[in-house]
């Protein structure tokens, strides 16, 4: 009778870490999220330190990322790792009470550029969630990132808390769930601005499955968000601009590079000039070590900001450091 490969110490050791605290997230966050009326939400963000993974909950399926912090040295370091990846995810469908086809797994790499955008696969796994109210389509196998960043559920609030009536610029829009939040609370126009023709396709889509109506006062453009920030050939100006860039991008379309620590300065100033007087500009970036200096970054005489990072983040990224998040006022008795 053939007899199972016993399981290395370090990994039955690892596998044991994970589901403790697992089980512990899980009969919190799960109680949480059902009083808040979410249907998805982080359940594990790098807790642990051997355990690089984060875990998110959406609807009754699991994606499951895995931080690849350095590559294997050799081939049987390579098979260990792999092994101790299946037993972690083993764990998760234990603790969650999912099957394997409602497991995702990704391996995530320090990427730069184009290459955090491109399409992994074409399984189309893709089905709606709901938060607070609003419906959106993510898709948990095609692409790296899912087509919702549940970091942002709190800004997504505050911002259609003041969306009545307001005209908002949308940046680096990704599939548009800001301005389905702004178009919901009754925003008098949106702008939904990014590079790929997928992701404003997906904004549609998202736009559509709310009830919203694409076009007319609800705009979807394909742009260089820089060069149109950089340009004068308009004169609109918004009540609401929302910038959530890339902390780096050298993609196709783009002119030169970009970096968020080395750019944000001008990249603010710019946005404020499309901010009407009296207006508001959040700034969100995912950069790890950011550092915001209000007075370097030269924003004006006429404008104020705070620091709103622990606001923003939900019960389930308390404490994370996930983004770091500012609002930027722009005086409503300022010369411009």
């Amino acid at each position: 009778m053939p007899t199972s490969t016993p399981v290395p110490a370090r990994t039955a050791e690892l596998a044991t870490m994970l589901r403790n605290r697992l089980r512990k997230r899980w009969k919190h966050l799960g109680r949480w999220a059902k009083r808040s009326g979410l249907t998805c939400f982080r359940v594990y963000d790098q807790d642990i330190p051997e355990l690089p993974l984060v875990i998110d909950w959406y609807d009754g399926r699991v994606h499951v990322a895995e931080f690849v912090r350095r590559r294997a040295a050799d081939e049987e370091e390579d098979e260990e790792h792999d092994q101790l990846v299946a037993a972690l995810v083993e764990v998760v469908r234990e603790v969650l009470g999912v099957g394997e086809a409602e497991t995702f797994l990704k391996q995530r790499r320090r990427q730069k550029g184009k290459a955090q955008y491109e399409k992994l696969g074409e399984d189309g796994a893709r089905f709606v969630v709901t938060e607070h109210g609003h419906a959106f389509y993510v898709n948990l196998s095609d692409y790296l990132d899912t087509g919702l960043f549940l970091d942002h559920r709190a800004m997504r609030r505050e911002v259609a808390e003041q969306a009545q009536g307001k005209r908002l610029l949308n940046l680096f829009a990704y599939t548009g769930a800001f301005s389905v939040y702004a178009a919901a609370a009754g925003a008098a126009e949106t702008w939904t601005m990014d590079l790929s023709n997928t992701y404003l396709a997906w904004a549609e889509e998202n736009f559509a499955l709310n009830g919203l109506t694409v076009g007319g006062a609800h705009r979807f453009v394909r742009a260089d968000c820089c060069e149109y920030l950089r340009g004068v050939q308009d004169r609109e100006r918004f009540n609401i601009v929302v910038v959530d860039p890339p902390s780096f991008s050298n993609s196709k379309g783009m002119q030169g590079t970009f970096d968020v620590q080395r750019d944000y300065g001008w990249l603010l100033r710019a946005a404020l000039a499309r901010t009407a007087k009296g207006g508001v500009v959040y700034f969100s970036t995912n950069r790890r070590g950011f550092t915001f200096d209000g007075e370097s970054a030269n924003l004006g005489r006429d404008v104020t900001w705070e620091d709103i990072t622990v606001r923003t983040l939900d019960e389930d990224f308390s404490g994370s450091k996930i983004h770091k998040a500012f609002r930027i006022v722009k005086s409503a008795g300022c010369s411009q």
